[in-house]
């Protein structure tokens, strides 16, 4: 399976809401690019230059030059590609650590849960930890 299916059978599992569209876009760009990886131009002048030096005729040698070409587009692209789509996936909460963050109360349903110091409240209570005293309070 393609990355780029399997980031499409999890929107379909669990579809965007309509302002998270562009966000799942993106991550689907991403997924479209891993899958048809090429060389980054820095390592495509190199390999133009290293391959002109090899004899037509030794299909061996050829051979493994389009292995070693195919490796390092892979690799390129996935190192650069694939942290960025992470972060889509993550937004969209299609990845085991945000799901488990949404369930833990970070978000819910992609919203912030509201008020960052009502969460600590929140937090405070659950840890069993007495309330802050407000001095300020009468």
């Amino acid at each position: 399976m393609s990355v780029r299916s399997a980031v499409e059978a999890s929107l379909a599992e669990s579809p965007p809401s309509p302002r998270d569209e562009a966000t799942a876009q993106l991550a689907l760009s991403y997924a479209g690019l891993i899958d048809e990886a090429a060389p980054s131009a820095v390592l495509a002048k190199a390999i133009d230059v290293l391959e002109a030096h090899i004899p037509e005729e030794n299909d061996k040698a050829r051979d493994a030059w389009t292995r070693i070409t195919v490796a390092l587009a892979e690799h390129t692209v996935a190192s650069d590609l694939g942290p960025k789509l992470l972060a889509a996936l993550d937004a969209l909460l299609l990845t085991p650590r945000s799901r488990a963050a949404g369930e833990k109360g970070g978000k819910a349903n992609g919203q912030p849960s509201g008020n960052p110091l009502d969460e600590l409240a929140a937090a405070r209570v659950r840890l069993g930890r007495p309330q802050a005293v407000d001095a300020t309070a009468p």
